[in-house]
């Protein structure tokens, strides 16, 4: 038995051939992934984050919106179970992606699909692929509590 060369970047290449196929074709329906303004006080502050001086001005950090991610997209409903996009309006997603997607959307707020938003909840630990990492993110719909 001989082993066999292997092409990552070709492997990679066809992952995000096939997320590109799955993806809707009209691009504002495709997912959008957003960071939200953070701000940070850089003066001493209490508990809930209020500076002790009053003529403290905390650090902005702009929001962003990263699009055009490489990604695949499952809908849930409320018990996890998957649905058609349109048939039932899904209480969940679950986001796939390869690591260098991962990089550009790690720590956004939510992501935005078609004007709907879902908010991040839990990342699972990365299934290894050959040498690639993937990546598979839980979202709650805006209007599921």
């Amino acid at each position: 038995m001989h082993s066999v060369p292997f092409n990552q970047a070709a492997f990679e290449d066809g992952i995000r051939l096939a997320m590109a196929v799955g993806l809707p074709p009209i691009e504002a329906e495709r997912p959008v992934f957003v960071f939200t303004n953070s701000t940070v006080n850089t003066a001493p502050a209490d508990a809930e984050h209020v500076p002790f001086d009053p003529a403290a001005t905390p650090a902005v950090t702009p929001g962003r919106r990263v699009a055009g991610i490489y990604c695949a997209i499952e809908y849930q409903d409320a018990a996890g179970q998957l649905v058609n996009l349109g048939v039932i309006t899904p209480s969940q997603i679950v986001v796939t992606l390869l690591d260098d997607e991962y990089r550009q959307v790690e720590g956004f707020d939510y992501v935005e699909i078609a004007g709907d938003r879902y908010f991040y909840r839990r990342t699972e630990p990365t299934i290894g692929l050959a040498d690639s990492q993937i990546w598979r993110i839980h979202c709650r719909a805006e209007d599921d509590k």
